[in-house]
């Protein structure tokens, strides 16, 4: 369960595992501006440093030498402090240029490599909304590196030196410092959860909010315009709401830090002060202690902004975090290299599968070069289908393709030659490029040819940019029926060894249909599969009854009517 709703507490240790799969791969960078950032922080004292020696030494000598060369060896530190600022800020922009580049890589192999890859079926395409949190870091992680370390380190080294100077600086900065950790204990958990809690509630509204420009039109009329508004207005109480709990968490920690930077520094004045004039305490000591532990305690007052981005990352690197939670599909060690199956024959031989809440028993045997009409329970054509497809794995039995087992076929190659065309969505793409999926290697004329085959020529030439128009995921400007040809046309250029295709094209005519899927007789024995509900009008030589529990391959159209029962099996 997602910490973001509450069922998980959320600490600095679950924050580690998040962040270190998140950026662990960036490590060296982020070593390299700590080292920096080090380094800086030992230089930034040589400002208050120069200042002492300058009241305790130079300044009761009134001799020039010692003071321009104080003033030298302080403007070297400093230009020395300049040089690894500057690398650093480089850094940090290697930083961002790689951590981007390689989540989008990450992101792209995850969804590649999910066992389910239909996520808009789950209801689960809003995930990759989260790919943005990836700017999140490309801030957050250099503002912390840069400011949020640097005051801390400078307050380490302050209060190291500034402890030598008296032992009740020691411990003036020992209860500074407890007192930095209570305010730091008392909030940083509930803020941490509810700024977790808080970005789901965005990404809620950013759902809602697609759905909606989504919807085509579909909210354009009085009761439905009032129910859109009534779920904006939901979706946005929710965000404010979030937001509300997670600022009651922000808001007294900022508040504690800015009072903490007036009563320390109140206290530090007074103390000094009784230390010079109990004679504990120089004059220059003094001062330097002034302005080392002053910077400190107002790098504390502004640790408020640096905590909120501290909590923006907690909740970026959760967000990102979900995409490590798809499962990936079994990927086993290939041995077949690229090579394809001989030929279309099927057998499934004592396959039982259970996936998703269905299940099916299949005992088949499908002859090479069939083209075969089927019907089948509902939800059972989609089943066989993703098991041939490696989604699924048999609880039992073997699949085999061409003679060879599918578990030992490459898992590419094999979803290259069992093509499956039961959705009316596409991928969004321009028509060539889509085609040239299917066969890089076509020519032009081939690919022109494959269009009129299906009949889709004329209707191409007619669009404004031809072969270059780009397809929506819903195929538009194409219709649904255009759609399901050009998915064809692509299945003849990519010449499938086994060729299954759902009732949508029942759309199109039955000639057309059995024209087109002539130009798949090569002789290379390919098999078709058309689920349809007018297996008379296809004139196939083969049909096929796919029921849950029993299966009939036929050549009697009686026995096929018979077993199918009516029209009531229909593919879906």
């Amino acid at each position: 369960m997602m910490a973001a709703d509450g069922h998980e507490r959320v600490d600095w240790g679950t924050f580690a595992g998040w962040a270190r799969a998140a950026l662990g791969p960036e490590r060296p960078f982020l070593t390299m501006a700590l080292t920096y950032g080090a380094a800086i922080g030992f230089l930034s004292l040589a400002t208050p440093i120069s200042v002492q020696m300058l009241i305790n030494s130079v300044a009761n000598t009134a001799l020039p030498a010692p003071l321009f060369t104080l003033a030298g060896v302080l403007l070297a530190l400093l230009l020395l402090w300049a040089f690894l600022g500057a690398m650093r800020i480089y850094v940090m922009e290697i930083f961002r240029r790689r951590v981007f580049a390689r989540i989008v890589a990450e992101i792209t192999l995850q969804a590649v490599h999910a066992q389910n890859p239909f996520f808009q079926d789950d209801r689960r395409g809003d995930l990759f909304n989260r790919f943005f949190e990836v700017m999140n870091v490309q801030k957050a992680i250099p503002s912390l590196l840069v400011g949020g370390f640097s005051i801390f380190f400078q307050a380490m080294v302050g209060f190291v030196v500034t402890s030598f100077y008296h032992p009740v600086f020691l411990g003036f900065n020992l209860l500074f410092i407890f007192t930095v950790w209570l305010i730091w204990k008392l909030w940083a958990r509930h803020a941490m959860e509810s700024g977790i809690a808080l970005s789901h509630r965005k990404y809620e509204a950013a759902h809602w909010l697609e759905s909606v420009g989504a919807s085509n039109g579909f909210y354009k009329s009085s009761r439905h315009l009032d129910y859109a508004m009534d779920m904006s207005e939901n979706r946005t109480a929710a965000y404010v709401a979030a937001h509300r709990t997670h600022f009651r968490a922000t808001f007294p920690q900022a508040v504690a830090l800015l009072l903490l930077y007036a009563i320390a520094s109140a206290a530090l004045l007074a103390l000094g002060g009784w230390l010079v004039i109990q004679g504990q305490l120089s004059i220059g000591q003094l001062v330097a202690a002034e302005l080392i532990l002053s910077s400190i305690f107002y790098g504390a007052a502004q640790l408020g902004p640096y905590l909120d981005t501290f909590y923006d990352l907690v909740a970026a690197v959760e967000e990102l975090s979900l995409f490590r939670a798809i499962a990936l599909e079994d990927m086993p060690a290939e041995n077949s290299g690229g090579a394809r199956p001989r030929d279309g024959a099927l057998a499934l031989r004592q396959v039982r599968i259970a996936a998703d809440g269905d299940d099916a028993s299949f005992d088949l045997v499908v002859p090479a070069g069939s083209h075969v009409a089927a019907a089948a329970d509902p939800g059972v054509d989609r089943l066989l289908a993703r098991l041939l497809k490696r989604h699924y794995r048999p609880d039992k039995g073997i699949v085999s393709l061409g003679g060879a087992d599918i578990s030992a076929l490459n898992i590419y190659q094999l979803r290259s030659d069992v093509i499956v065309l039961d959705r009316p969505t596409i991928v969004e793409s321009s028509i060539r490029d889509y085609l040239r999926l299917a066969d890089p290697t076509a020519s032009s004329a081939t690919v022109l040819d494959a269009l009129e085959t299906v009949g889709l020529g004329d209707r191409i030439a007619r669009l404004p940019q031809g072969l270059d128009s780009f397809l929506s995921s819903t195929g538009w400007p194409l219709s649904v029926a255009d759609t399901m040809r050009l998915k064809l046309a692509g299945a003849i250029l990519a010449r499938p060894r086994l060729l299954i295709l759902s009732n949508l094209f029942d759309m199109l005519p039955s000639g057309e249909l059995r024209a087109a899927l002539r130009q798949l007789d090569g002789g290379d024995g390919s098999t078709i599969i058309v689920f349809t509900v007018r297996p008379d009008a296809l004139g196939f030589d083969h049909m096929l009854w796919l029921g849950r529990t029993h299966q009939l391959l036929t050549q009697d159209r009686s026995a096929f009517a018979a077993v199918r029962g009516g029209d009531h099996a229909v593919s879906r």
